[in-house]
């Protein structure tokens, strides 16, 4: 046995910074349905209730297409869901696209109200934006501009990512009614849909995977490697 003098080791205190957490962002206010839809599109479970802030901590959930292509969609719950080796394991051999509900902005978010600069990180560490409309607010275009404010204020550019704009809450009467109203002032696709009812989820998949598409062919044409999980 044979031994030589030993140096002095190196001790290093690292912090590291997710900068990539989902392909796609569910972006809107408090209550606006944003983790009733997660459960509508995928697998997730997320708590839901009538009160502001119910969503607090990170889900998973799993949206599958008929080529076996699949979108991992995530988003910060109330309840953490246990990641197992399992689960490790089908990420690395399907090609996943994950979708993230961010916790509801509030007016202020970029001056922490809310803990709106926490909330609006999540938002910059996904490549494209759903925003999630309550169509049962007496005026939800404005929340579309207000959130498109909080985002600018927060990061110029951010609110130009690509996007769609998801009208929910269609199963109400006072929503049909302001969809056309809706569709004159914006220029972006909005697709309606009822997260209660499952109504027209069928084309939020679609075009979520119309989106995730595309991001991959662009960040190709690029050079640069797309995020695959």
């Amino acid at each position: 046995m044979m031994a030589t003098p030993g140096m002095a080791g190196q001790e290093r205190v690292l912090q590291l910074e997710l900068r990539t957490m989902a392909h796609a962002g569910l972006v809107g206010f408090p209550n606006a349905g944003k983790s009733s839809l997660l459960r509508a599109i995928s697998n997730a479970r997320p708590a839901v209730a009538s009160y502001p802030f119910t969503t607090l901590n990170p889900h998973v959930g799993i949206v599958e297409y008929r080529d076996h292509e699949q979108v991992a969609a995530a988003f910060f719950g109330t309840r953490p869901r246990m990641v197992t080796s399992m689960n490790v394991l089908m990420m690395i051999l399907l090609s996943l696209c994950a979708v993230a509900d961010i916790p509801g902005i509030i007016r202020g978010a970029h001056l922490n109200r809310g803990l709106g600069i926490s909330f609006l990180r999540h938002i910059e560490r996904c490549r494209f934006l759903l925003f999630v409309l309550d169509l049962s607010a007496p005026e939800p275009w404005t929340q579309l501009q207000h959130l498109f404010y909080e985002l600018e204020q927060y990061e110029p550019g951010l609110s130009q990512r690509p996007q769609a704009i998801v009208a929910n809450k269609m199963d109400l009467p006072e929503a049909r009614e302001k969809l056309e109203t809706l569709k004159s002032q914006v220029t972006q696709r909005v697709i309606p849909v009822s997260a209660l009812t499952g109504q027209n989820t069928e084309e939020l998949i679609l075009h979520l995977r119309e989106l995730y598409d595309g991001y991959l062919q662009g960040d190709g044409s690029r050079g640069v490697e797309p995020i695959r999980w």
